[in-house]
């Protein structure tokens, strides 16, 4: 082969579908498959696999002869991002929309191989319309294999999607299994079946972002972990989560106080972001899953330079009880937190489990003891600071903590004051005598000074410490590096 024949054959395999559907792509503002990778890379780090792939469904219709280029619509291979290796694929929406066939899902199967056996991170960048149906029962054995692997990577290396236009069906579902999903606001969609698929079987017309777009995702599934603004900040994101878990441990001197101003009247509000920002390194934090269940936050940060998982009761959204939603998000992170061997610290400050009829029907039983189970499971160094409750069974996001720290107005008991009064006296009685109820403010008092503050829980050895609020940054740091030691 002649250095032209080599050329004409490169050139062809950069331009994916051809130059006028890559310049199509860039007028609607996106970027195509390789400019994406090149984006997210070091430079010049790109090792190819399959470039020159090519399907073998020649003249089975006139859309595959059609869209018979080099890659078959993926780019994939392994790359440096941060001088650290990484597994990555990009779909190509100028093929066939980016969906995948039976050629491009054998060689992705073999870069998730590769992952496997080196350990290395895998980066998708979807753009994909599912399974190339073209193809028949091949794509789908093909695809089947895809999603086995990602399974079967699962805890292994972390996994990080960034959906940078249409994910559909079996794309979907891979996407989903993968550890963190981020979308991109007004391009990205991530459903199972699209609206003219859902209007033939059901009647119902529905538009893209009903189905799949990010707001839907951020508000009401939890699927997605972010939501971006373009593709650009897309891609530092993903870098940014890298950072967490390729660099565990920074050089980072923060020697400074915590300005914790926590309200004394257990039914005000504040908001627990400010006491994040207090606690951890300056500029290290990323939170996740925002909207979804906003009653708990998760977030990635740095403790003292150490990444950090991050588990915290948000007052502002239902006075920081857990609900459905929040056990769901909260031993979603925990469990993966627990498999990236990232430290978890997590801040208290929970007056108990939702209740309700609602709660019950929703599953807040089998959902809370998947958020025990995680915690469980976990096995990492776990931290835990109250910081003004803690009460029943939501005391999950304490039991199961290697050091149990408490400011010195937290309160920690079974429930409520009230609701234990009313268990162990029963019902107020109406028509009672001022003499009755004295008696029973007396009971309610005495109570309180036995059980409801956070020296009793340190007598009793439920608490380990309790510390001065403006000290919080330094004990945890301070217990963190022990336990991190004792590893």
């Amino acid at each position: 082969m002649s250095d032209r024949d080599l050329a004409e054959r490169e050139a062809r395999a950069e331009e994916g579908g051809g130059r006028a559907r890559q310049d199509r792509q860039r007028r609607l503002g996106r970027m195509t498959a390789r400019e994406r990778i090149a984006a997210l890379i070091d430079e010049n780090s790109f090792v190819e696999f399959g470039k020159h792939v090519l399907h073998r469904h020649e003249g089975e219709s006139d859309s595959l002869d059609a869209n018979r280029h080099p890659g078959d619509g993926l780019v994939c291979g392994l790359a440096t991002i941060r001088n650290q290796t990484v597994a990555l694929y990009a779909h190509d929406p100028t093929v066939l929309r980016g969906a995948l066939g039976h050629a491009a899902s054998q060689k992705l199967c073999r870069l998730l191989d590769v992952a496997r056996r080196r350990g290395h991170p895998v980066i998708a960048l979807a753009d994909c319309d599912g399974v190339r149906v073209e193809e028949g029962t091949d794509a789908i054995d093909a695809y089947g294999e895809v999603i086995r692997r990602t399974i079967d990577l699962k805890g292994r290396v972390p996994q990080i999607t960034l959906v940078c236009g249409l994910c559909v069906g079996a794309a979907a579902y891979n996407a989903a299994l993968t550890d963190l999903t981020a979308m991109i606001a007004g391009q990205s969609y991530l459903f199972i079946t699209g609206p003219k698929v859902t209007k033939v079987v059901t009647g119902e017309d529905v538009t893209l972002d009903d189905l799949g777009g990010p707001e839907m995702h951020a508000r009401k599934t939890g699927a997605v972990h972010a939501v971006l603004a373009d593709e650009a900040e897309g891609i530092a994101w993903v870098k940014r989560i890298l950072d967490y878990l390729n660099n565990p441990r920074l050089d980072r001197a923060e020697d400074r106080d915590s300005k914790i101003a926590i309200p004394g009247d257990p039914r005000r509000a504040y908001d627990m972001r400010k006491v994040i920002e207090e606690i951890f390194d300056r500029d290290s934090i990323t939170e996740l899953t925002p909207r979804f269940g906003p009653n708990l936050l998760t977030a990635l940060a740095r403790l003292g330079g150490r990444s950090v998982a991050v588990v915290a009761s948000q007052p502002l959204q239902l006075a920081g009880c857990l609900d459905v939603d929040a056990s769901r998000k909260g031993a979603a992170f925990v469990t993966w937190a627990g498999q990236m061997k990232l430290p978890i610290v997590t801040l208290v400050d929970v007056p108990g489990y939702l209740p309700g009829r609602r709660q019950e029907e929703g599953g807040i039983l089998p959902h809370g003891a998947t958020l025990l189970t995680a915690y469980g499971n976990a096995h990492v160094p776990m931290l835990c600071l109250v910081l003004r409750k803690s009460f029943g069974g939501a005391s999950v996001l304490a039991f199961a903590s290697d050091i149990r720290l408490a400011l010195p107005g937290s309160r920690i008991a079974p429930m409520g004051a009230d609701a234990t009064i009313e268990v162990v006296l029963g019902p107020e009685n109406p028509v009672a005598s001022e003499e009755e109820k004295k008696a029973r403010e007396r009971e309610r008092a005495a109570w309180l000074e036995r059980h409801d503050h956070a020296w009793a829980a340190a007598e009793t050895g439920y608490v380990d410490r309790v510390i001065a609020p403006e000290h919080a940054r330094r004990e945890l740091n301070a217990a963190l590096a022990r336990l991190e030691s004792a590893r």
